[in-house]
């Protein structure tokens, strides 16, 4: 049971380490040497820097589960060892259980409050490619998110460890669809545009 307990807490946190990244088209300088350098440059650096923060927010939220679920895999590797009888293991998988509830529960409710990033200002050389790449890893996240949020609704209602692996089942089947689709939609994307933050025309 502690190993199941320990697969599941690992499939859980691993899922929240992508769709998180800003690609490196969209922190080049901008190479225009036009009239309207600066205008294009300021438009696309502010931008950036809010796309940015909004990136190291979603990495926060997800430091903050990663942290949840080690805090509970060591409070109930030491409620293990200490445990002497039946009830006391099962009094610790109990407590493991309800602290993989409410960690996936907060980073559910604080990916849906983060909301969508930043739009990159239109009319730049970039501007399509990274609102698709933002799409594609938005998808993934509410995606991820919707599977976490049944997921954490089946281990409350589970009752039997064959209800539990059942939901840690399904929670990697809707998250490896979720990378199929993410993978496919970032393969679509081609490569980085060249010149990012360039006034088109």
């Amino acid at each position: 049971m502690k190993q199941s307990f320990k697969t599941g807490l690992g499939a859980v946190a691993l899922i929240t380490t992508l769709g998180v990244v800003a690609p490196s088209v969209a922190f080049a300088s901008s190479t225009s040497t036009t009239s309207h350098t600066s205008d294009s440059a300021t438009a696309w650096t502010t931008w950036r820097t809010s796309w940015a923060n909004y990136v190291a927010g979603i990495k926060t939220i997800n430091a903050t589960f990663h942290a949840s679920l080690q805090a509970a895999r060591s409070t109930f590797d030491s409620a293990k060892s200490a445990a002497t009888t039946a009830a006391e293991r099962q009094a610790a998988r109990a407590t493991l259980q309800s602290a993989i509830e409410a960690a996936v529960s907060a980073r559910v409710a604080a990916i849906t409050a983060a909301g969508s990033p930043p739009a990159p200002p239109s009319g730049y050389n970039g501007t399509a490619w990274v609102t698709a790449f933002q799409a594609a890893n938005e998808t993934f996240r509410t995606s991820v998110a919707a599977a976490q949020s049944t997921f954490a609704q089946a281990l409350a209602s589970a009752t039997t460890n064959a209800e539990r692996v059942a939901a840690r089942g399904a929670l990697q089947v809707a998250v490896g669809n979720a990378l199929v689709a993410r993978s496919s939609a970032l393969a679509a994307l081609g490569a980085h545009p060249t010149k990012a933050g360039q006034p088109l025309g």
